[in-house]
C-alpha cells in the first residue's frame, strides 16, 4: 500500500492530500514544467503533459510564529471572506494541534496520579525519544549511498508529410560538490596549511543512449566537442555533443557546461501516414552513477556522529556566528558583493516589476524586521540566528502547493502563504537579503528516502561568517572564516545535504539573471512536434552504507 512521505500513514493511492497528516502528495510539477519551458522553433508548443510523483516535502510546522504583520493578516482575512464555507487549512492544522496537546495532558495525568508512577517514570525517559521519533512525521535519508540514477527524455512527433526538429540542453555536472560548493579547500589556516572541503557527490560516470546508455560523456570542466564533430546516434536522425561553456544563442551553454540532443524526427509520406498512422519518439537516456555522502554544517544538530560535518569542529552554530557587521569582512564580503547586496535579482518580467528575489519588497522587509524583533535581544545582531529564524518562519508559514508556470517570486510566495521549492526559497532568500546576508540558487533531481521515486527540485545556498573569536580559536585566516551551506525550506533541511539529492547546477557569483533564466529554458522544438515528456527512475539497487537517520518536521527549535 502507498505510504504519505511525510507522515508515512497509509493511503488509498486515490488522493493528492494525506487523510491523516493532511500534506499534500502531488502535484508538485510546478518547477518542472519551468525546466521544460520551451523557446518554439516552429511556434506551437507541445501538448503539456503531466507527471505524477510525491511533492519534495511539505513545510507544515506547529509552534506559533511570531505575531504576523498586519499586511499579511489583511489579506489572509480578505480571502477567507471570499470562501466563507471553506476551512483555512491552518485552522484543520490547530484541531490537530489541540488533538495532540490533549494526548499529552493524559500522558501527563498519568505520570502524575497513577499508582504505578516511579516505575513509569523510570522507564520513561529511556523510551521516550524511540516515542517521539514513532509520532513525529519524518524524512529517513541514507548517511553514505551509491546508486545509477537515470533522466529519460522524448520527444513525440506525427506522423506528419513535414520533418520535426527538437533540441534538448541537459547539464554537465560537475564531477565533486563539495562542503565548499565545487571547491577543494574549505578553510586555509593561519600556520599555512589548508583544511580541505568533503566530497558530498561524487559523479563516478556519465553516460548516454538512445535505449541503452553506451556513450561517456566526459566530466573534466575542460572537455568540449564542438558540432563540427557531433556523435551520431544510434537512432539515426539525432546527435551530441559539448559546446564550451558561454554565449547566448539557441546552440550555445550559457550557464555553464551541457549536453545538447539536436535532431530531426524524419518525414513520413501521405501513404506511410494513411497505411500505418503511428507516432514516432525520439528517445535521449542519460544514467549517473552516483556516490553521495550526508553532511550538515550545522554543529548543533541533531544528527548521529556519523554524519559528515557533525565532528571536527569546522561547522557552525548560533554560539560560533559571527555578526551582520562581520558581512564586510575580507573574504565573505566578495559574497556580500555579488549576493547580498544584490537586493532585487532575477526579473521575470524585463521591465523591473517581477523580481524573485525581492528584499525591497514592503511586505517582506516587515516580516524580516518581525522575525529579527521576535528573537532575544542578544541574538538580534547574530547571522546564523536571524537567518535560522527566516528559515523556521518560511517553512512554518508556508503551505506546499504545486508552484505557478513562471515561479511566484519571494513577496508572492508569503503573500499567497503557499509556494514549491524554489518559490519558498524565493520567500527565504528574499527575507534574509534584506540584511544582507548572502544566498543563491542550486538545482538538481530530489529522491525519496529510498531512491524509488524522483522530482526536480530547487534550494538554496548561504554563506555565514564565523566570529572572530571562532576564527582565533580555530587558527583561521581571516579571509576564508566563513561557510557556505545548503538550505532546503520544504524538506527542513537546515544546512544539510543529504545523498538523496542529485545536483546539477549551482549559481555563481558571475551570473546573470539571464544565466539563471537559461537553466530553466532548455527544450527548443518544430512546430510539427506533438509533446515533450521526461521521467526519472533508479537502475538496480542502490548501495546504502553505513546507516540511515531521520530528520523530522520539528515544530519550531
Amino acid at each position: 500500500m502507498p505510504r504519505c512521505p511525510h507522515c508515512m500513514a497509509p493511503m488509498s493511492g486515490r488522493f493528492s492530500i494525506c487523510e491523516t497528516c493532511g500534506r499534500i502528495v502531488s502535484g508538485a510539477s510546478g518547477l518542472q514544467s519551468r525546466i521544460s519551458r520551451t523557446s518554439s522553433i516552429g511556434g506551437v508548443q507541445p501538448t503539456p503533459r503531466a507527471r505524477k510523483g510525491p511533492a519534495p516535502g511539505s513545510a507544515m510546522g506547529g509552534r506559533p510564529p511570531p505575531v504576523m504583520p498586519a499586511e499579511v493578516r489583511r489579506r489572509q482575512e480578505q480571502m477567507y471572506r471570499q470562501a466563507p464555507n471553506e476551512i483555512p487549512r491552518r485552522l484543520v492544522r490547530r484541531k490537530r494541534e489541540r488533538r495532540n496537546a490533549t494526548v499529552a495532558l493524559l500522558l501527563v495525568a498519568v505520570m502524575l496520579f497513577t499508582p504505578a508512577q516511579d516505575p513509569l517514570m523510570d522507564g520513561f525517559d529511556e523510551y521516550f525519544n524511540d516515542i517521539f521519533d514513532l509520532m513525529t512525521p519524518s524524512h529517513e535519508h541514507p548517511v553514505e549511498a551509491e546508486y545509477t540514477f537515470r533522466s529519460t527524455y522524448q520527444f513525440e512527433s506525427g506522423p506528419n508529410t513535414n520533418g520535426s526538429d527538437f533540441m534538448y540542453k541537459l547539464p554537465i555536472p560537475s564531477p565533486k560538490r563539495t562542503s565548499y560548493g565545487y571547491e577543494s579547500v574549505m578553510f586555509s589556516s593561519t600556520d599555512g596549511t589548508q583544511i580541505p572541503s568533503e566530497v558530498l557527490q561524487n559523479i563516478v560516470e556519465m553516460k548516454v543512449g538512445v535505449s541503452i546508455p553506451s556513450e561517456n560523456i566526459p566530466l573534466n570542466p575542460g572537455a568540449v566537442r564542438e558540432k563540427s564533430n557531433a556523435i551520431q546516434m544510434a537512432d539515426g536522425y539525432s546527435q551530441i555533443w559539448w559546446p564550451a561553456p558561454g554565449g547566448s544563442e539557441a546552440e550555445d551553454c550559457q550557464y555553464g557546461r551541457c549536453l545538447i540532443w539536436e535532431g530531426t524526427i524524419p518525414a513520413a509520406t501521405q501513404n506511410e501516414i494513411d497505411n500505418n498512422p503511428t507516432r514516432v519518439i525520439a528517445t535521449l537516456v542519460v544514467d549517473y552513477t552516483i556516490h553521495s555522502f550526508a553532511y550538515s554544517w550545522w554543529q548543533d544538530a541533531d544528527l548521529p556522529s556519523n554524519v559528515l560535518g557533525m565532528t571536527g569542529g569546522n561547522g557552525i552554530s548560533k554560539s560560533t556566528s559571527g555578526t551582520f557587521s562581520d558581512l564586510d569582512n575580507i573574504g565573505i564580503q566578495y559574497y556580500t558583493n555579488a549576493f547580498g547586496d544584490k537586493t532585487q535579482f532575477y526579473d521575470r518580467s524585463g521591465g523591473g516589476s517581477d523580481y524573485a528575489i525581492d528584499a525591497e519588497s514592503s511586505i517582506v522587509i516587515e516580516i524580516a524586521d518581525m522575525i529579527q524583533s521576535s528573537l532575544p535581544p542578544e541574538d538580534q545582531d547574530n547571522v546564523f540566528a536571524f537567518s535560522h529564524a527566516a528559515f523556521i518562519w518560511v517553512r512554518d508559514n508556508i503551505q506546499y502547493a504545486k508552484g505557478l508556470e513562471t515561479a511566484r517570486s519571494g513577496p508572492a510566495c508569503i503573500q499567497a502563504e503557499k509556494g514549491d521549492c524554489d518559490e519558498q526559497s524565493n520567500a527565504w532568500m528574499s527575507i534574509v537579503r534584506t540584511k544582507r546576508v548572502s544566498t543563491w540558487y542550486e538545482m538538481g533531481i530530489l529522491g525519496s528516502g529510498d531512491f524509488s521515486q524522483w522530482e526536480a527540485h530547487g534550494w538554496s545556498n548561504i554563506a555565514l561568517p564565523l566570529s572572530e573569536e571562532t576564527c582565533n580559536e580555530r587558527n583561521i585566516e581571516p579571509t576564508s572564516c566563513y561557510i557556505i551551506g545548503a538550505v532546503d525550506v520544504v524538506n527542513n533541511k537546515w544546512l544539510l545535504y543529504t545523498p538523496t539529492v542529485y545536483s546539477n547546477f549551482i549559481q555563481k557569483a558571475t551570473h546573470s539573471s539571464d544565466d539563471v533564466d537559461s537553466v530553466y529554458t532548455r527544450i527548443y522544438y518544430g512546430h510539427t512536434m506533438k509533446s515533450f515528456d521526461h521521467s526519472y527512475s533508479t537502475v538496480g539497487t542502490p548501495l546504502v552504507t553505513d546507516g540511515t537517520f531521520m530528520v523530522n518536521w520539528k515544530e519550531g527549535e
